[in-house]
């Protein structure tokens, strides 16, 4: 487990808790610098490191008592790989992952497997596969690491309550097991999920619509290899679709797929070995059931990610249906444009409009990029027309006798990414997208990839 302190406790390099009495002093010392982030997912997460590392007197608050284990996302896509690197995470992620070069998608109708395979962009990123691992291991490095920083605090067991914002502070109230406390901080990343009390606080309206699926989502152990599945396979079938995603190499899997939402949770549980028979290449074969849980799903975005000195990241900022990974991994780059921006607002690098474009870029890509590619592939995983069907499939074979167009498929999830800041922006790149030209994203590596 990772270091942690009570939820009351003091900061392990700054002496003084980060309650309302002791900041004065502390405010004198670090003006401009102190920032509070709510929620202890991976966006929160990365965001605390990497701001840290940058100078910040950061502070994560989260309700629970400890890192969650139950399932969630765990597999990292090649932009999401790029800022592990950039926050001195990749080569510790790459010695407890399993690694996948190969994504999968099955075909019932015919029994055909689409296959796409990162050796093909190897020349142009560095980052040319997936790894796979739990958000519980991420979080286990990542606060080791910034639990060692000057100024770092976790603090468990505290609940965000209330925003007020003046000129030149935030104040934050919180509920902890001593009592409610104020704590106050120069900027506030509001990253508590989909549910996110921050975003709600502040009256941003979470627009788009909520899917009337209901998703299960279950850890268990199974010889997929033993079968020839690929670390990363979504199987097309309106009735029987899955996403079927190894978690480590001790042969722990995910399977994800669709249930019922008009049973109970407890019928949903009853007939997970029931549900199985449809998804395993062997359903004689031993499987265990590890962990599940389920839960509904949204194509939503926030109405704005930026009020004043607040700002809103992940799943608070937006949230999609899962199929594709586009929430986990846009949620990373929330984080890593944070970082850029509002660390160099922080250092004195950037001015002050760069958590603007922050704001604005991070909605352009969910909104453009993230939330179309991730209805799509729920649209394609899920489609119950025939013909439609035929010609997904079609399709995906056609793309992978392509060798130009696999390339740029697999290069696509650097878009989202976004662009880089710059102090012209509002006269050119916010110009741009008004009038409708298509905005060019760079890439890993100086490639250019159209949006």
């Amino acid at each position: 487990m990772p270091p942690t302190r009570p939820a009351d406790s003091p900061a392990r390099h700054t002496g003084p808790s980060s309650d309302q009495e002791q900041e004065p002093r502390r405010y004198l010392m670090n003006k401009g610098k102190r920032v509070i982030i709510i929620g202890a997912g991976p966006t929160g997460l990365v965001a605390a490191l990497g701001l840290a590392r940058l100078g910040a007197q950061v502070t994560i608050i989260d309700r629970e008592d400890d890192i969650l284990r139950w399932p969630r996302a765990m597999v990292y896509l090649p932009s999401t790989l790029k800022v592990l690197d950039e926050i001195g995470l990749l080569e510790k992620a790459k010695s407890v992952a399993a690694w996948g070069y190969e994504y999968n998608l099955r075909f019932p109708l015919t029994g055909n497997i689409g296959r796409l395979n990162y050796h093909i962009v190897e020349d142009l990123t560095p980052y040319a596969y997936n790894l796979h691992f739990g958000q519980d291991v991420l979080a286990e490095m990542i606060l080791e690491e910034f639990l060692k920083l000057p100024g770092a605090e976790m603090r468990w067991k505290t609940s965000f309550d209330t925003i007020e914002q003046a000129a030149d502070c935030v104040q934050v109230s919180v509920h902890t097991p001593n009592g409610p406390r104020t704590l106050e901080a120069d900027w506030v990343i509001g990253a508590d999920g989909a549910r996110s009390s921050v975003r709600k606080d502040l009256g941003v309206e979470f627009e788009g619509f909520t899917w009337d699926d209901t998703f299960m989502a279950t850890n268990v152990l199974y010889d997929f290899d033993k079968y020839g599945y690929a670390p990363s396979t979504m199987v097309a079938d309106p009735d029987h679709w899955c996403v079927i995603a190894k978690i480590d190499d001790q042969q722990q899997w995910r399977i994800a797929y669709g249930e019922d939402s008009n049973l109970s949770e407890a019928a949903r549980l009853a007939r997970i070995k029931e549900r199985f028979k449809h998804f395993l290449p062997d359903p004689d074969a031993p499987i265990e059931v590890l962990a599940a849980n389920s839960y509904r799903v949204h194509q939503r975005s926030a109405a704005t990610y930026r009020v004043g000195r607040v700002f809103l990241a992940g799943d608070a900022a937006h949230a999609t249906n899962p199929i594709g990974g586009m929430g986990f991994t846009s949620g990373v780059q929330d984080a890593s444009t944070l970082i850029k921006c509002l660390g160099g607002v922080i250092t004195g690098d950037l001015a002050e409009d760069a958590l603007d474009w922050y704001a604005y870029e991070r909605r352009r890509c969910f909104l453009q990029i993230a939330n179309p590619t991730a209805i799509e592939m729920k649209r394609r995983t899920q489609e119950r027309d025939t013909a439609k069907r035929m010609e997904d499939e079609q399709n995906m074979f056609a793309l992978m006798a392509d060798r130009d167009a696999t390339r740029q498929a697999m290069m696509s999830i650097f878009n989202l990414s976004g662009r880089a800041y710059r102090e012209d922006w509002q006269t050119t790149l916010l110009v741009d997208d008004q009038s409708g030209k298509a905005p060019t994203v760079g890439a890993h590596g100086g490639i250019k990839i159209k949006a």
